[in-house]
């Protein structure tokens, strides 16, 4: 396994293929527990990843189990699938903060929002949610993700077979460019919701902006808060987290908390901002790793190798 994310094999068709299958096949509180055997393969035979895990657990200033850890991610790609497959019930989840109704308003007034996931939690839910037409709104959310289609293209694949009738589009990062820029704010003005991960930097850039985060710096992506910044709509950052590790039928939390930054500001205090919205979006995710530890799913040199 390598260092960085991007570098990684993540494109395994035929895994997600398996897990579809399974998922058709098996009750879902089977094909959960399943999961764990897929984790404890996974845990046996990637000695970076317990390294990765390890790293992270001190940097947390806690004791953790690598093996709690990578399990608990197994039980996390089940319910990716779950999520667009409507296995996982609006029910089950409890709306977290007082930024959720600002959220859900900004949404039923046709605002149109920003939403920056991680990969802390459940990164697929609320888009799930939302393909079933049960994200608690009024008006149907219509999601554009942007994602780098060469590394999630067999996950994109998989969510076609899953629901093919989702309210679901996909930007590449790597085709950004000013048109992109146009288009998702004229998305934006129609009352739509553009989705992108803040805990991932890119391939195509060195551009990144170093935070500290649990302790030691660590690069976050100053692409995705330029675009941030070039939208300038309502921007929440969103995490969905399992009450429990473990468990066979789980609830979950879904954690709102909007970027207090304002963008509307001089182009020469841009810069300024977008370090501002990127460490506001860090602590958040510092705050929630403590909370749920074991549900962090970054197995790759975080950090950078930094001392």
């Amino acid at each position: 396994m390598a260092d960085n994310w991007y570098e990684q094999k993540q494109n395994n068709s035929l895994g997600y293929f398996l897990m579809l299958k399974c998922l058709k096949i098996l009750p879902s509180w089977l094909f959960r527990f399943f999961a764990l055997f897929v984790g404890f393969f996974y845990w046996t035979f990637s000695k970076n990843a317990r390294r990765f895990s390890r790293m992270y657990f001190s940097n947390l200033g806690r004791r953790g189990s690598s093996l709690k850890h990578i399990a608990c991610f197994a039980v996390n790609l089940v319910e990716d699938v779950q999520s667009w497959a409507g296995k996982l019930n609006f029910s089950n989840v409890e709306w977290q903060g007082t930024d959720v109704h600002n959220l859900v308003s900004d949404i039923d007034t046709g605002k149109g929002a920003v939403i920056v996931i991680s990969h802390l939690g459940n990164a697929q839910m609320l888009k799930g949610l939302a393909s079933m037409g049960e994200s608690g709104t009024k008006r149907r959310m219509s999601i554009t993700t942007i994602s780098d289609a060469n590394i999630s293209a067999g996950f994109n694949a998989l969510l076609n077979q899953v629901n093919s009738d989702s309210s679901f589009h996909i930007v590449s990062s790597n085709d950004i460019g000013p048109e992109t820029i146009l288009l998702l704010q004229e998305r934006l003005e129609n009352g739509e919701v553009v989705v992108i991960a803040g805990d991932r930097v890119s391939a195509h850039t060195d551009r990144n902006i170093k935070i500290n985060f649990l302790g030691k710096e660590a690069n976050f992506p100053y692409g995705v808060f330029l675009m941030i910044s070039l939208l300038n709509s309502p921007t929440y950052f969103v995490n969905g987290m399992r009450h429990k590790d473990f468990a066979l039928d789980a609830k979950y939390d879904m954690y709102v908390k909007k970027c207090p930054v304002d963008f509307g500001c001089k182009r020469s205090e841009r810069d300024g901002r977008i370090r501002e919205a990127a460490e506001c979006y860090a602590r958040n995710l510092e705050e929630l790793c403590r909370i749920h530890p074991y549900q962090w799913y970054n197995f790759f040199d975080f950090w950078g190798g930094q001392d």
